[in-house]
């Protein structure tokens, strides 16, 4: 691969020298991807949530995914080594790199694993599911499914539901089925704008799905499921106690507004380049960011006209 191509999947640049000892194992548990974890805080933007609120439960969910999370990258690293290792980027992982020895990445492995198990049933047994799942996915994504095109997107995607409904069984409260399916929508839009960007700037040595794929069949199958996250927005505006018929519906804004966002999203991966991890490109682009405060003011605002002391009721 040529530079360009390896400079747009890479993570964040390693410390050499002294420093390398330390960075090593956090660099084993990817924390640049911890942002993903903030999925379990979905449920929020449910203002049926509000009442349930339990910040101490929410708070300890989260971190049972970050740790699960870690977990599976561990894993995942100490089984995928030696191809690693033939990698121009991926050699330079902890483990393919010998930074971390597999006895120490398996500690630190079971570590996160224990530590997730333990953060869940604190949070509520019934949490253990949910991250069991993700976890067996991701187990099974990494041993083979990542090799199988479309399966492999449904898997990478529902990753986030399953952090949503967690968030849900945090709160104790029944799971929207318009934010479960609009967060599934939405992630699945992103691995495919991922996997779009990855045909111009990478090859099938990088992902051999990538074989399945051309960029005809992703456009249209980002078309599609634009269409069906616009849909959803939708329901979620025009549903639910935050769009009340009595008061000017402040969410319906938040259809225009995350239709902005989608589209920026869109331009940023078709003309602009984007980037190949989409964590990256949502964090770091002002007007994807903009958008998204905006969206979330307008929810909140249109639930607080309608009940004041929801947002601020809590069981802790």
């Amino acid at each position: 691969m040529t530079s360009l191509k390896t400079e747009a999947i890479a993570p964040p640049t390693a410390p050499t020298g002294s420093r390398r000892a330390v960075w090593a194992p956090i660099a084993l548990v990817r924390p640049w991807q911890w942002v993903k974890n903030g999925a379990v805080l979905l449920p929020l933007l449910d203002p049926a949530t509000w009442g349930h609120a339990s910040w101490t439960r929410l708070a300890l969910a989260v971190a049972a995914f970050v740790l699960a999370s870690s977990m599976v990258y561990a894993v995942n690293d100490i089984a995928d080594r030696e191809r690693d290792r033939h990698h121009p980027v991926k050699r330079s992982r902890p483990v393919a790199s010998g930074a971390v020895t597999v006895p120490r990445a398996v500690l630190i492995a079971a570590l996160c694993g224990v530590g997730a198990v333990l953060l869940a049933l604190a949070a509520s047994p019934g949490l253990l599911i949910a991250v069991a799942a993700y976890a067996v996915l991701n187990f099974a994504y990494s041993r083979g499914l990542r090799d199988v095109p479309v399966l492999e997107l449904f898997i990478v995607a529902v990753g986030f539901p399953l952090r949503a409904l967690a968030g849900y069984q945090a709160l104790d409260a029944v799971p929207s089925s318009v934010v479960i399916l609009s967060t599934l929508f939405m992630s699945l839009l992103l691995v495919l704008g991922k996997r779009r960007r990855e045909l111009d700037v990478a090859t099938d040595r990088h992902r051999r799905a990538l074989r399945g794929y051309t960029p005809g069949l992703l456009d249209q199958l980002v078309s599609i499921t634009a269409g069906l996250g616009t849909a959803t927005f939708l329901l979620f505006a025009l549903g639910g106690p935050h769009a009340a018929d009595d008061k000017w519906p402040l969410a319906m804004l938040v259809v225009p507004l995350l239709v902005a966002a989608l589209f920026r999203y869109l331009q940023r991966i078709t003309v602009s380049g984007g980037d190949g991890d989409p964590t990256r490109l949502l964090l770091r682009d002002p007007a994807l960011i903009a958008l998204a405060v905006a969206a979330l003011a307008c929810i909140a605002a249109s639930a607080l006209l309608g009940d004041p002391s929801a947002l601020f009721a809590q069981r802790d």
